[in-house]
């Protein structure tokens, strides 16, 4: 009963939404509405194991389920920037929402925004995906630091494109975004200990506030030359809000000093005790790309090094864990038209002693450095996903019932191939192949295996150009999340909701 309860809920709001949305299109059309796009989607996962295959789960901007069988209604309505691409000045707006079975939520508002932009200069408020930086999105396996795999934090963000720095003639540019935010899982993570009877032990948090700074360097010409250079810092945080574990409440700074103290990565927290630490969970990584684009085809070699805190933030203990890639885009072959090669390290973390300064003992080594988990807050994860990688497992498969990571010590080789064998169909293969170490506090026995296989399949017919049908065959072996094999069928459809 309470299933069909649940579908019912997810098909009223679905077709509840649709239907008020096409009110729009009666109402006379103008500047602020040109543009406007209504996008509906239904998509079903069907699998056999305890878990959905990762693909079928993993880098969805977190709506998806890790469960074996998921459904979700999908409705929104969006104006693109490029709507007014010829003016200086440029709107976009997007509210997008789904009714979901077997998610982590009944509902869920997935994108609800409001951007401006002025030339180079851009302001975005509310929730958005957003893509990674320097990766092929449809075939990486993921940003360290900032991905795909997670539901889209809420925030106030400013953005500046690239442009030229003066006197350099377009040879060296900048570009450079800041944003504040909030994140959105505090309820769900105490529904979710709660449920597993561990919420008075298990550490969780809620009204948590979110941080994020990023400035690229940009070096070449490509209209002179067609090789480039991009290098990168990318840092985030989260702070402030209410952290309890074992009973014990802290209520964290969330003032005007906690914004600045933030933004330079400095002070310390509350609970921090006898050896304070930076204020909040401050993590981030440098990102590197060289391409090469003679022509219709492209080369791109890329590099992300993840570093937690201050640690590994130089090359003081090493330059081991990395994401390492290689991107090859062939637009004149339609059965191979992009090709990603992938390795991920995340075994050193700065090596496996931790020892903090002492009365006794002065000297300081900063290893274990623990990705993705924090003394104080949650961890890097939002509603169970992690917000980078996801082959750095997320707590949303824990048994235990708690929401760490317990495997953040990986290597992982990573393959994405995509082409477009017609006007009509597009594809895309992704392989991976994972060695799981655990973590530091808590190795595993052994070392444990895991394969990951998604191939894809998208058809846009010519007879019905604004739908689009989806079918994906995933497949996972191993002892990390298990063994699974599992379908996902998609149905889009896009509608104009201007008079042309």
């Amino acid at each position: 009963m309470k299933m069909l309860y649940r579908r019912w809920a997810a098909i009223v709001l679905f077709w509840g939404l649709c239907i008020e949305t096409m009110s729009i299109k009666a109402q006379t059309s103008n500047d602020f509405t040109r543009g406007l796009e209504m996008r509906m989607e239904s998509s079903t996962t069907l699998s056999n194991g305890k878990y959905a295959p990762l693909w079928l789960s993993s880098n969805r901007y977190g709506l998806s389920s890790v469960e074996h069988n998921s459904n979700y209604e999908r409705v929104g309505v969006f104006r693109s920037l490029q709507a007014d691409s010829l003016c200086k000045w440029r709107i976009g707006y997007g509210v997008d929402m789904a009714g979901c079975i077997d998610f982590t939520s009944h509902y869920v508002v997935q994108q609800a925004y409001f951007e401006v932009a002025y030339k180079k200069l851009l302001l975005s408020v509310g929730s958005k995906e957003r893509p990674c930086d320097l990766k092929n999105n449809e075939l990486t396996s993921g940003g360290l630091s900032i991905g795909i795999n997670a539901r889209p934090i809420p925030q106030v963000r400013g953005e500046v494109d690239y442009f030229d720095v003066p006197g350099m003639h377009g040879w060296w540019q900048l570009r450079g975004r800041l944003s504040y935010g909030w994140f959105t899982d505090g309820s769900w993570q105490t529904r979710y200990l709660k449920d597993r009877g561990t919420l008075n032990t298990a550490k969780h948090s809620d009204h948590v506030l979110y941080h994020e700074k990023v400035m690229y360097w940009k070096f070449g010409k490509e209209e002179v030359f067609p090789l480039t250079f991009e290098i990168g810092l990318q840092m985030a945080a989260e702070f402030g809000g209410t952290l309890y574990q074992n009973g014990v409440k802290n209520k964290q700074g969330a003032g005007l000093k906690d914004f600045l103290t933030v933004f330079i990565a400095g002070g310390h927290d509350s609970s921090d005790g006898p050896y304070p630490n930076t204020e909040g969970n401050q993590l981030g990584s440098y990102n590197m790309a060289l391409t090469y684009k003679p022509g219709n085809w492209m080369l791109r070699a890329y590099f992300e090094r993840y570093f937690e805190d201050q640690s590994m933030m130089t090359v003081q203990y090493g330059i081991y864990d990395h994401l390492l890639g290689l991107e090859v885009g062939l637009p004149a072959n339609k059965w191979v038209s992009s090709l990603v090669v992938e390795h991920l390290s995340t075994k050193d973390q700065s090596g496996a002693v931790y020892h903090d300064r002492t009365a006794n003992i002065y000297d300081k080594m900063n290893g274990r450095d623990d990705y993705y988990n924090h003394g104080n807050y949650m961890g890097w994860q939002h509603w169970g996903m992690a917000i980078g990688n996801p082959l750095i497992t997320s707590p949303i498969y824990n048994t235990n019932g708690d929401l760490a990571f317990h495997n953040n010590r990986v290597q992982a080789w990573h393959v994405g191939i995509s082409g477009d064998p017609s006007r009509e169909f597009h594809y895309r293969l992704l392989l991976t192949h994972t060695e799981n170490w655990g973590r530091y506090s808590v190795p595993f026995e052994d070392v444990l295996q895991q394969n990951s296989f998604l191939v894809e399949a998208c058809y846009k017919p010519r007879w019905a150009n604004s739908f689009s049908f989806t079918a994906a065959w995933a497949w996972d072996r191993g002892k990390v999340i298990g063994n699974s094999r599992g379908i996902q069928f998609t149905i889009r459809k896009y509608l104009s909701l201007n008079k042309k």
